[in-house]
């Protein structure tokens, strides 16, 4: 076979958090990670989205990173970069599985022959998955993890590198009009910034309002934007966040809150009850940052769609072309680099995580 897909991490129950370590034992190029990660349902809502169950996915050889994101940054890589709908599939009903994936991609497609991770590089290179089964449903007691890695095989090549993606900085901003400024690494070709400004239930813009990148004290500047006008220009380049959503609602609950990936101001949720009359879905609140509150005339299952921009309130700054090596920002030449983030109207209740996706070289 000229590729393969291999298990790193057969199937394995998961009851409490923690940590789980995988040695990287295959000897061949890796294009691709996922992580699958499924939970039995405790109740017909939820309490967080999928992806806070996954605190940090974390590629390590010894002291040096390779990969370091939150599941939440994780997901809205992916969704970026494979131009995907959604990483979850949620059926939220009691007793029921509730699925999402999670994965680290070292090219800029899958089976990209340029950019691999080559094991045979580094002495002893781990998968490190920080877990907590009982965030995204605080009932939970059971979980499964489950990690593949597609390898090339049979299918001799020479990678020059592989694309490094990890958070960078973490903070919560300020009050609304205040500035963080950020020294930024200048040691490798950066392909993309990743931001998540993140409240729940608030757009990711109220959080962090605006974004400049200057190079050597302001000598030159990359960019100085708006971040809600840069989003709204993007709803013309990105595809939209498409989620698939599943769930039994009571009539005598008045509030279930749900969880969605896409995060905009614009994002809409449309569902219908699976009973002969047809009740009626409500939407209770606005479902804005991620957050939807749903009502039914009586009790009954439901089936909808999620719909919108923003993966996990996560806005992605790409730097040229992106299948194009040559044509990303190559920072090496730059004495210094600062991002500056002003904060929106939420700022002081939000929080900011921030992620380069950057090109290293064997």
């Amino acid at each position: 076979m000229r590729y393969r897909q291999t298990l790193l991490l057969a199937e394995k129950s998961i009851t409490s958090a923690g940590i789980e370590t995988i040695d990287i034992r295959v000897k061949k190029p890796i294009s691709r990670i996922t992580l699958a990660w499924r939970t039995t349902k405790s109740k017909n809502a939820m309490d967080a989205h999928p992806a806070k169950d996954i605190t940090k996915i974390a590629l390590i050889d010894g002291s040096d990173v390779l990969h370091s994101l939150s599941g939440y940054m994780n997901q809205a890589l992916c969704i970026y970069d494979r131009k995907v709908p959604t990483m979850c599939y949620g059926q939220h009903i009691a007793a029921s599985y509730e699925y999402s994936w999670y994965g680290i991609d070292f090219g800029r497609k899958l089976w990209d022959t340029q950019l691999a991770f080559d094991p045979t590089k580094f002495s002893t290179p781990q998968l490190q998955i920080t877990h907590n089964l009982a965030l995204s449903d605080t009932g939970v007691t059971q979980a499964y993890m489950e990690v593949f890695a597609d390898v090339f095989d049979e299918k001799v090549i020479t990678p020059m590198g592989f694309l490094l993606s990890k958070e960078h900085y973490a903070y919560t901003p300020s009050t609304d009009g205040t500035f963080e400024y950020i020294k930024m690494p200048i040691d490798f070709p950066y392909r993309q910034l990743l931001i998540r400004a993140f409240e729940s239930g608030y757009d990711p813009h109220e959080t962090i309002e605006k974004m400049k990148l200057d190079e050597d004290n302001d000598a030159r500047i990359p960019l100085d934007i708006d971040l809600e006008d840069y989003n709204r220009m993007n709803k013309g380049v990105n595809l939209m966040v498409i989620e698939p959503l599943a769930g039994y609602i009571s009539s005598s609950e008045t509030d279930h809150i749900y969880y969605i990936t896409p995060t905009d101001m614009t994002c809409a949720v449309a569902g219908h009850g699976h009973v002969a009359a047809g009740y009626t879905i409500g939407i209770n609140t606005y479902p804005r940052g991620g957050k939807v509150i749903l009502s039914a005339s009586a009790d009954c299952m439901f089936t909808g769609m999620a719909h919108g921009w923003l993966p996990n309130s996560t806005m992605q700054i790409p730097f040229g072309l992106q299948d194009d090596i040559d044509d990303w920002y190559d920072v090496r030449r730059i004495g210094d680099l600062r991002l500056r983030l002003e904060a929106g109207a939420r700022g002081a209740t939000g929080t900011c995580q921030v992620a380069i996706q950057q090109l290293r070289k064997y």
